[in-house]
């Protein structure tokens, strides 16, 4: 379904749902992240960074994933952060497990990130350990990465959703737009919440690329899933290489339509302009974005992409689709190029414009870097969070997350 634009006095408030809760401990909480997988993408990397970055006086954090032990994991270990894989095994396992595993932890605060992951972990949390706050985070347009809710297995789920709504006590979302869409299946509005993902600026360097004389790089990097549209990109390339303009395209990621297109690569012909390397470590992708000169993203939908927020943050422009999340962090023709999603050409265009007009790029990425350090910290992330969760477990005192201007959109300050 489509949410039309609402003023943002008319955005639900973002108060915690029923009364602050008194707690009679004395330290820090202790707050429980649950993962569906152990993945390089873009949820998993914000709570690990979330993880990684909390005051420990303040927040002492856990995370249990539903896999293997993999990336994140050992990130995080690596980080001191304590983790818990509980995979692989069947469903009835998986929540068997993590039932004994909440027993023991005894979290105070309790998040859970996706639609199962977040379901499972809301009812588990009631009937193990009822006296912790249930929070399910979204990081997408949607609770489901279903692209559409108004088929039959969309409106299956959001009906599940609004069945155990009333036992989450927070959804926390990195969008405005996603709350618009709980909103509008009839989440209440007191349990709503907006955090901005947060990226630390410090971690991305900004290469100079006023001397660059090599063939332009255009990178993507993204799970390749329906949502990411990475066959978009792959027509783009194959118009602009029509056009005679030269560009190379690194479509970066892993994902259950890397193969359909790798074949649409070949189908076209054009092995020598588009490469697909696979899922890249975070130094890895530092490493691209390093010698790109513009990012892409073709998506259908988003939360707030962190492949978005690291290009801004390694200076370099994005082009990306008019939707929710992207068009949050793309100011266009400030930071970068918005585009209509599942158009090629409009894509083709927008790259080509850019790749032709390299000190336009370098302009628009530089703004972007500062957009980035000015209004999307990851400090800024983790200090809104951390009081939530005070404000949900004590009642301390927290700041009003409000969006300041129209639903789906954050503010366009650069």
């Amino acid at each position: 379904m489509t949410v039309g634009r609402q003023p943002a006095d008319t955005l639900p408030a973002m108060t915690v749902a029923g009364p602050p809760r008194a707690s009679a401990r004395r330290g820090p909480l202790h707050v429980v992240h649950v993962l569906n997988r152990d993945a390089l993408a873009g949820t998993e990397l914000m709570v690990a960074a979330l993880a990684e970055r909390s005051d420990p006086g303040v927040v002492r954090t856990t995370v249990v994933t539903l896999d293997a032990p993999g990336p994140v994991a050992r990130r995080l270990r690596a980080s001191g952060v304590p983790v818990v894989p509980l995979g692989p095994g069947s469903t009835a396992g998986l929540v068997r497990r993590l039932g004994a595993v909440l027993r023991r932890l005894r979290p105070d605060v309790l998040c859970g990130y996706g639609f199962r992951t977040g379901v499972v972990t809301r009812v588990l949390g009631r009937l193990v350990v009822p006296s912790a706050r249930r929070v399910t985070g979204v990081r997408g347009l949607y609770v489901t990465e279903i692209e559409h809710l108004d088929g039959p297995r969309g409106r299956l789920v959001m009906a599940v959703e609004r069945a155990t709504a009333p036992l989450v006590d927070a959804y926390v979302a990195n969008s405005p737009g996603a709350l618009e869409v709980l909103r509008a299946h009839g989440i209440a509005a007191r349990r709503l919440h907006w955090i901005p993902n947060g990226l630390d600026p410090a971690a991305w360097s900004v290469p100079d690329r006023s001397t660059s004389d090599g063939l332009p790089t255009v990178a993507c990097v993204g799970r390749f899933t329906p949502v990411k549209r990475q066959s978009d990109v792959v027509a783009a390339a194959g118009l602009l290489r029509d056009r005679g303009t030269p560009a190379r395209f690194v479509l970066a990621g892993d994902g259950p339509l890397r193969a359909d297109v790798a074949a649409q690569v070949r189908a076209a012909g054009l092995e020598a302009v588009v490469t697909l390397p696979g899922a890249l470590p975070p130094e890895r992708v530092a490493a691209l974005l390093a010698t790109a000169d513009v990012a892409c993203l073709a998506s259908s939908q988003e939360g707030m992409p962190g492949a978005v927020m690291e290009a801004m943050a390694a200076g370099v422009p994005v082009v990306g689709t008019r939707v929710n999340g992207i068009r949050d962090l793309v100011v266009d023709g400030v930071t970068g190029l918005l585009v209509p999603p599942g158009e090629p050409a409009a894509l083709a265009d927008a790259v080509g414009r850019l790749v032709a007009d390299p000190a336009a790029a370098r302009r628009m990425g530089a703004a972007g870097r500062r957009r980035i350090e000015d209004e999307f910290s990851l400090d800024a992330s983790v200090r809104a969070t951390t009081q939530l969760y005070l404000r949900l477990v004590r009642g301390a005192s927290t700041e009003d997350h409000r969006p300041t201007t129209t639903a789906g959109s954050c503010s366009r300050r650069t």
